[in-house]
């Protein structure tokens, strides 16, 4: 049976459930927690790897290597277009390969390059809204990733929802591999709806895992419903932020995700949309 969320998220797999979650076990925030007071809480997403200086810049050597070798490729094959009368059609062939492979390396080096150390989700539940600290890579499945231009890499977009009109999917992607048998993704997606409806206008992802679980859905279920009796509220270590480009959230997003009460988030709104209008 389809997800009831419709359009439906790719590789879906289940509709999660929302509300208080009443297990009595203790409920894992997977060591995704940055902060958390009684107003809100931010979690990590960040990409797997990501955490460790070493592996980034492997991954941005890497990268670079193969973003060397693309454009030689590219200068060869344009040399052999012009200055070699046989097998022109194939070299056209493969201009157009390394065209694509190299814009594709460029945007994988540059976003590795300049991607900030996390890119987490704030869920306020005094207010009711859920903000995303977005970035390209995170989406790098989508056809973006061949028409967008590899030098906005930079680029951040941070997203405002409302916590009622969001719901949990899992999703899964299975691989096989050589030696037999599978290997088997899950990501945690989450759906925002139109009011009242079932209509997805728009997702994000929430985690990623090798193994099937909800912990993060559960605890953010019960944080926003105020049931914080077994959350567990251990926060990621300072340690784990090495890369020099950081989180800056948008003064407008950072003070409205932090209010304390509805009506302090519409006075910071009628401030902005204010001072907007000068």
């Amino acid at each position: 049976m389809p997800s009831k969320y419709q359009p439906q998220v790719s590789a879906w797999r289940d509709d999660l459930p929302k509300g208080v979650y009443t297990t009595k076990l203790h409920l894992s925030n997977n060591k995704k927690l940055r902060y958390a007071n009684d107003d809100y809480c931010e979690l990590s997403r960040r990409f797997t790897g990501m955490g460790s200086l070493l592996i980034r810049l492997i991954v941005i050597i890497l990268f670079f290597i193969c973003v060397l070798i693309a454009n030689s490729g590219l200068v060869a094959v344009l040399f052999a277009i012009f200055y070699f009368d046989t097998y022109k059609a194939l070299f056209i062939f493969l201009f157009f390969v390394f065209l694509m492979c190299s814009q594709i390396f460029i945007q994988f080096f540059l976003t590795f390059l300049f991607c900030p150390e996390d890119c987490p989700v704030r869920f306020n539940r005094k207010t009711g809204k859920v903000y995303i600290y977005d970035h390209f890579l995170l989406y790098c499945g989508s056809w973006a990733t061949f028409t967008r231009s590899p030098f906005r890499a930079k680029e951040i977009s941070v997203k405002e929802f409302n916590w009622a009109d969001i719901q949990g999917c899992m999703t899964s992607v299975s691989v096989p591999i050589a030696s037999g048998g599978m290997v088997r993704s899950y990501r945690l997606e989450c759906v925002v709806c139109e009011p009242d409806t079932t209509k997805v206008i728009d997702h994000f992802l929430l985690a990623g895992s090798t193994s099937l679980g909800y912990n993060e859905w559960m605890w953010i279920n019960n944080y926003m419903a105020f049931s914080d009796n077994n959350l567990d509220r251990e926060l990621m270590p300072e340690e784990a932020f090495t890369w020099p480009i950081k989180v800056n959230w948008p003064e407008e997003i950072d003070k409205k995700s932090k209010a304390s009460s509805l009506e302090e988030y519409q006075q910071i709104d009628a401030e902005y949309k204010k001072l907007g209008n000068k």
